[in-house]
């Protein structure tokens, strides 16, 4: 069954255990079985017309579907779904006339779109402008069920199905089994989900009760584990008094090795927490941000946003795709991930929306949906986490999700680091630097060179790759012993034991040998300072996202009031007040900042909206502020 189950995001382990339990329906399966043999004949050189003629509509029928297909454009230039699905003759006959209004499609119980024979369904192909045809199927019914009241959405080429249930924002719940494989391998228990899932009684009462069924029971469940959770913490304050509670009251909701970071951080202050010896009965992996944030935020839920209105209502001009898939965007507040999932969910749908710049245009790995997800989280995206637990959450979240780790989120305290420019008053420009000492203002300099030299060199290129590599181990050295300096630097706030003096010393031998410098770092005022570091999760922007040497950010996401169960809040305007002087450094000119609110908040936007250096908009419940260009 696993072979032919081609991807599922849309029913639970459980459920499909559940629907095997339904009764078996063997006069179906004969005639899918003939359905199959006939088509085979002439499957080779099928056309979309002949796919759906002499494979899709006789696979309708036997799924108990009325239909209609009389192709008319859904909107300008764009084709609208082939087949309309109702449950009865009668109800097709009546909403007939209506064909390609909104209330037509209120009416139907589903709509499908077909392809030739064996097409695939989650990849666009190269074509004159890439017209709507083109591109990527699975976006294709996607843009019909968001622009549309119906339900369901099917989308086939005969060989794979895919059930898409309509989104509520921009995520892609879907089933897809392979029908031929299911047919040619005898593989009962998918030709039973098969029939199950995507029959008229499949998609009017079976999966709406089932869903309807876990939607209850995990309610039920979660309910109860918010409750143990927070008794389990209650009075405690010190994380590792804390995270362990955490990680034991979520070990029969999560697999064993979602907390690395935090057993990490437990085990650096000697506390371990037992492991658990039964298998964990896991939750939704593709709802495990909501979940986890239901369960651990002291406002529950995350707030929603209108990422239209943030990416398209801001700019002036016309975005093209290469624009969209071209912006860096940061999460100083991700949390257990809700508000990357959208950015990640949204991109990948407006980037479907969105024509080339230059229509001749075809990246294909922009044109493949399995692709183009993974593309925007590692290229796109990047997220400072300040818990470990939910660093840990979110990892594990992105990656069952994405099939990819969130490579460019990190641990550590959004507020509390510091920027290269920051140094430049701690080097001691008045004392003369030693005969082999370079001053570290022309060290601060030459990384900089470095990494705009390194980012200009292709990847693909032999030549630039060795370059790339060569600068990349200097770059290391660097980096490694600036972050040093900067925690040495912001560590004086924490404790004494590091001095102006301490820090001028590290700073003067700054370029010298391994040696001197291995002789500093052995020093017991230096590993306090490293502890104090990694105790606070000191972040230094510029050393953790190099780009940002010679770049900046174009959007930058915060939610001021996100606060976890283990946390004490802080009042909102301050903290807000905290991240805008912090982000504000590392966004472009006219970049936006957006300030993602439980509620809306007047008195906060009043007194935003004072400062001369950004414009404040609000939107629901969102503060955007848009940085003011520098003339």
């Amino acid at each position: 069954m696993q072979k032919a189950i081609v991807r599922n995001s849309l029913i639970s382990r459980r459920g499909l255990q559940q629907l095997l339990t339904l009764p078996e329906e063997d006069l179906v399966y004969v005639s899918l079985l003939e359905i199959l043999a006939k088509f085979q004949d002439i499957k080779q050189f099928a056309s979309e017309i002949h796919t759906e003629i002499h494979l899709i509509k006789p696979v309708l029928k036997i799924l108990g579907y009325a239909y209609e297909s009389k192709p008319k454009y859904f909107d300008d230039a764009i084709k609208g779904p082939d087949v309309a699905l109702f449950a009865t003759e009668t109800q097709r006959d009546r909403t007939s006339p209506l064909w390609g209004t909104p209330e037509y499609y209120e009416n139907t119980l589903g709509v499908l779109l077909l392809k030739r024979f064996g097409r695939n369904l989650e990849e666009g192909v190269s074509g004159f402008y890439l017209a709507f045809e083109n591109r990527i199927p699975l976006y294709q019914l996607f843009y019909f069920l968001k622009n549309t009241k119906t339900p369901w959405g099917i989308l086939t080429n005969g060989k794979q199905w895919m059930l898409m249930k309509k989104p509520l924002a921009y995520e892609t719940r879907v089933f897809s089994i392979d029908l031929e494989e299911a047919i040619e391998t005898n593989d009962r228990d998918a030709l039973h989900l098969f029939c199950k899932i995507f029959s008229l009684n499949g998609l009017s009462k079976t999966l709406v009760e089932l869903h309807e069924g876990e939607r209850q029971s995990l309610i039920g469940r979660l309910k109860e584990k918010k409750a143990s959770l927070r008794n389990a913490i209650a009075g405690f304050k010190r994380k590792t008094d804390v995270f362990p509670r955490i990680v034991g009251g979520l070990s029969d909701l999560f697999a064993e090795d979602v907390f690395t970071t935090t057993r990490n951080y437990l085990s650096d202050n000697n506390v371990w927490v037992a492991k658990r010896t039964t298998p964990a009965d896991t939750v939704d992996d593709f709802n495990l941000a909501d979940i986890s944030s239901y369960l651990l935020n002291k406002k529950g839920a995350a707030p929603s946003i209108d990422l239209e209105k943030i990416l398209f209502g801001t700019k002036s001009g016309h975005m093209a795709k290469d624009d969209l898939l071209s912006l860096k965007i940061l999460d100083m507040t991700p949390g257990f991930g809700n508000i990357t999932s959208d950015l990640v969910d949204g991109i990948a749908y407006f980037s479907f929306i969105l024509p080339y710049r230059d229509k001749s245009t075809f990246i294909a790995k922009w044109e493949d949906e399995k692709t183009l997800k993974p593309y925007i989280l590692q290229k796109l995206l990047y997220g400072i986490e300040k818990s470990h637990v939910a660093f840990d959450i979110l990892q594990y979240a992105m990656k069952g999700r994405y099939g990819t780790d969130a490579v460019n989120h990190r641990f550590g305290n959004p507020l509390i680091g510091m920027s290269l420019a920051d140094i430049v008053p701690h080097v001691d420009t008045k004392n003369q630097m030693g005969l082999f000492s370079k001053n570290p203002l022309d060290i601060l300099s030459d990384i900089r060179k470095m990494y705009r030299h390194y980012f200009s060199l292709s990847e693909k290129i032999r030549e630039d790759m060795a370059i790339r590599e060569e600068l990349a181990e200097r770059l290391a050295v660097y980096c490694g012993r600036i972050r040093d300096v900067m925690d040495l630097i912001t560590a004086t706030y924490f404790s004494k034991a590091v001095d102006e003096r301490r820090i001028h010393e590290a700073l003067v031998i700054l370029g010298s040998e391994g040696d001197s410098w291995s002789s500093l770092t052995s020093r017991d005022w230096f590993a306090e300072a490293k502890r104090i570091a990694r105790r606070n999760g000191f972040f230094h922007l510029e050393i953790e996202f190099p780009f940002l040497v010679d770049g900046a950010f174009d959007y930058i996401f915060v939610q001021p009031s996100l606060t976890h169960v283990w946390e004490d809040p802080f009042p909102l305007p301050e903290v807000t007040k905290a991240y805008i002087k912090r982000g504000m450094t590392y966004l472009k000119p006219e970049g936006t900042m957006v300030m993602i609110l439980e509620h809306p908040d007047e008195e906060l936007f009043r007194e935003l909206a004072r400062s001369k250096r950004y414009d404040t908009q609000a939107e629901g419940n969102m503060i955007i502020l848009r940085k003011k260009g520098t003339t």
